[in-house]
């Protein structure tokens, strides 16, 4: 029953789903890693790290596989990786460049433990797809927000959209190009012989079963917080970057955001 549904249960069905998606995560989803959701990637991190200096601290958390983290270590930041899976844990560091294994540092753990016991100072906390994974996202938000000194940087970086729609054709338009896109993604995911862990997500994407996470909710959490939202960028994502880029320069639909936040 939904109402037995805990904090525990989550976790427990996030640390089982991700230790099936371990190394084939990025392969599983491609809307993460296709042309135009990377050029989204590197111009949010070249934005973010304009006003940093050399030696600015990063904290990802629920980095996964490391795809963001690892264009952080790139440009030479120190980095504290940590995630609920070791699986994730285990992949990401096995894709870490021997020259930049010095500059990060991964963790096994849930993000409110690790909020709560680590005191150490971080100048970009970032949340990579998690909040939607997460019971109680505005506690954790809170946690963070007590974590931020002057001039400390939150991201939150791609988590699905909840918002209502107005426009019932460009809707509809939208649902044909995503019955496309997935029909295309599984026939893909058959040929390489990956599963797609049909039915595995419902309570690991817990935030998914009310619509996804309201930005204008985490806005009003950041903002009771004392912290300043600089931007909320909202767009399309596709498993595929022609599907993307149609949905977002022809259709201009939108399911996913980004926030950018900091502490006066």
């Amino acid at each position: 029953m939904e109402s037995a549904v805990t904090k525990e249960k989550v976790l427990d069905e996030n640390r089982r789903v991700h230790a099936l998606e371990n190394r084939y995560y990025l392969s599983r989803h491609p809307e993460q890693t296709n042309f135009f959701q990377n050029a989204i990637l590197k111009n949010t991190v070249d934005e973010i790290c304009a006003t940093l200096n050399p030696t600015s601290k990063i904290l990802d958390l629920g980095c996964g596989t490391g795809y963001l983290s690892l264009k952080f270590l790139s440009r030479g930041y120190p980095l504290t990786g940590l995630d609920l899976s070791r699986e994730m844990i285990q992949a990401f560091e096995e894709s870490i460049p021997a020259t930049l294994k010095p500059q990060a540092r991964l963790v096994v753990g849930d993000a409110e433990e690790f909020l709560s016991q680590n005191q150490d100072e971080y100048d970009v906390i970032v949340l990579s797809a998690i909040l939607h994974h997460l019971f109680d996202y505005e506690s954790v938000l809170r946690q963070i927000c007590a974590r931020l000194s002057s001039g400390n940087k939150l991201l939150v970086f791609f988590e699905p959209l909840k918002q209502e729609v107005h426009s019932p054709i460009k809707f509809a338009l939208h649902r044909a190009l995503s019955w496309l896109d997935e029909k295309l993604y599984r026939f893909e995911m058959k040929v390489r012989n990956i599963p797609v862990l049909d039915d595995e997500y419902h309570h690991s994407d817990y935030q998914r079963q009310f619509g996804g996470i309201d930005p204008n909710r985490v806005d009003e959490v950041l903002r009771g917080e004392g912290l300043e939202v600089l931007q909320i960028k909202k767009y399309c994502a596709r498993r595929y970057g022609l599907h993307a880029w149609l949905a977002n320069r022809v259709l201009g639909t939108q399911n996913t955001f980004n926030l950018l936040a900091t502490r006066p």
